[in-house]
């Protein structure tokens, strides 16, 4: 048994990919591709039988990775001051807190104005003010002037009561400003040698840029110190205490500025493609068994033509085990390409056995029976014998031979008689001439012709609107 194995390879579609981005291109984020990698594998197969064909189907994911330069564009807000006029605080004591500490006197009453006098030990007042019931935060962060200021007369003796007999006395003024929640502080501090004659002494110095706060203090501290007598409120006397502030007022300006910022993006395409291999598998049939046959018939039949050469073929009949009956042509001698009009075949002359069995029964069967049964197995049999020999003359594929024996069986199975009776037969025409001729009156017909004539006056006159 030879078994035939055929390998198709047919593809629906390739594993190939197409990479679809190339360094330069514009990527999926609209930047510029600087970057691509592609990776492919084999992710799934499958197999099944398709007709006579196993299609295997392989899966392939292709994943490409896509890295570009992204330009974005970005507005940061930018907050700036610009100034707008330069203003002058009030006199900030009037609103302090007040301090004193040593040798002093005190002559301040409300609002603080007043005086103080302080003697040889030294003394000072100290006023504290929240710079911010003045100025806004933002004017303060900007830099500012703080001012102090203050009218001074001083007793300068040796001996008590002669004022003019002695050392001239020291006066300081100190300007401080402090943030308490941070720890930022400014601060100067301006010292004069003052005589027995009354004289205004004035400092100021000015605060940069800076990150103070909401509870930022401005401080001004006013210190005397006799340098003579030795006893009595003889040091300087210090009056009309001064500080105030002079800023700049601003206004808030609110820019926004472009920025372009370049970013790497990183892309990931993922995508499928498949292929299909087909292999075909041809049907394995298993061997069949066959059994022999018996012979039931085996006869010779010569053709003959009009000239010396004779054709002669040998046939066997079998009965299968269904019952049928099956011919085959042992032996065929001569050439069979040759014109015959008609070829003798006597088919009641074939030496054919057949065994019949007849059931018993009471009464034999008369001799009249006898002999329409074997007239009808007769004819049977011819008809038989003729398809099987038609059958295997065709198999051998010699058409000529095939007309021959046609034209042979044709003739012997001809029933010539009852053909020449039918031929003998008369069939006589009659004549209708005078059916022709006669007229078969219609009462009605004059009904049909007059509603006819009615329906088309109707539909002439229906164009007419009546």
């Amino acid at each position: 048994m030879v078994y035939c194995w055929l390998l198709l390879l047919a593809s629906t579609s390739s594993k190939g990919y197409e990479q679809q981005y190339v360094v330069g291109d514009t990527g999926p984020s609209g930047g510029t591709v600087i970057s691509v990698t592609l990776e492919s594998v084999l992710s799934d197969s499958s197999v099944e039988l398709v007709g006579d064909f196993e299609e295997t189907t392989y899966t392939y994911t292709h994943t490409e990775t896509v890295i570009e330069e992204v330009e974005t564009v970005e507005y940061i807000q930018q907050t700036s001051y610009e100034i707008v006029s330069t203003e002058t605080t009030n006199n900030l004591i009037t609103t302090a807190t007040k301090s004193t500490s040593g040798g002093v006197l005190d002559h301040v009453y409300s609002n603080n104005t007043g005086h103080v006098h302080t003697d040889y030990t030294g003394g000072q007042i100290t006023f504290s003010e929240n710079l911010t019931d003045y100025l806004d935060v933002t004017e303060i962060n900007e830099g500012f002037d703080l001012y102090g200021q203050a009218d001074v007369y001083t007793c300068t003796n040796q001996i008590g009561g002669d004022c003019s007999s002695g050392n001239l006395d020291t006066f300081t003024i100190t300007l401080k400003v402090i943030d308490p929640t941070t720890g930022e502080d400014y601060m100067k501090t301006t010292s004069w040698s003052v005589g027995n004659a009354w004289q205004t002494y004035q400092t100021s110095f000015s605060i940069p840029t800076n990150t103070l706060g909401s509870d930022t203090l401005a401080i001004a501290t006013y210190y005397g110190l006799d340098n003579g007598y030795w006893a009595g409120w003889y040091g300087p006397v210090i009056d009309d205490m001064r500080m105030w502030a002079v800023y700049s007022q601003v206004q808030e300006v609110i820019t926004l500025v472009e920025n372009i910022v370049t970013e790497q993006v990183q892309s990931v395409i993922t995508s499928q493609t498949y292929e299909v291999d087909s292999v075909y598998i041809p049907p394995v049939f298993d061997p069949i068994d066959i059994a022999p046959v018996e012979v039931l018939a085996d006869f010779t039949i010569e053709i003959s033509a009009d000239f010396e050469e004779i054709i002669t073929m040998d046939f066997e009949i079998v009965e299968t085990d269904t019952g049928s009956m099956e011919m085959e042509i042992t032996t065929m001698e001569g050439d069979m390409e040759i014109d015959v009009e008609i070829m003798e075949i006597d088919m009641e002359e074939m030496s054919v056995e057949v065994e019949v069995v007849q059931e018993e029964s009471d009464s034999e069967p008369t001799s009249e029976a006898k002999e329409d049964s074997k007239e009808e197995k007769s004819s049977d049999t011819k008809e038989t014998i003729a398809q099987k020999i038609v059958e295997k003359v065709a198999a051998t594929g010699d058409q000529v031979a095939l007309s021959n024996v046609k034209l042979a069986i044709m003739a012997q199975l001809t029933d010539t008689k009852a053909f020449d009776a039918y031929q003998t037969k008369e069939i006589i025409d009659i004549n209708v001439d005078e059916y022709l001729l006669q007229t078969i009156e219609d009462p009605y017909g004059i009904y049909f012709t007059m509603a006819s004539d009615l329906t088309m006056e109707t539909m002439v006159n229906s164009q007419y609107g009546n």
